[in-house]
């Protein structure tokens, strides 16, 4: 999977997920979101990722894409 935000509301985790969709749309193509709050100081964030890569190259190719457009990511 590939991370892409630790975010403050689900709101925002779906904001998220449709921009690296739009930057990336083949490579998002099936791909699932994964959304998980965790509890960070206090605060609630929701851990947000791209999931349903074949394998972590493919992860990091779709991740890549990302920070090239500006966004921040890594392949978990």
């Amino acid at each position: 999977s590939v991370q892409i935000g630790a975010l403050s509301s689900t709101a925002l985790a779906d904001k998220a997920w449709s921009d690296a969709a739009r930057i990336a749309p083949g490579m998002a193509a099936g791909k699932g979101k994964r959304v998980e709050a965790i509890d960070k100081n206090g605060t609630t964030l929701y851990r947000t990722a791209v999931t349903g890569f074949a394998s972590r190259a493919e992860a990091k190719a779709f991740c890549d894409a990302l920070t090239a457009a500006g966004k921040s990511c890594f392949v978990k």
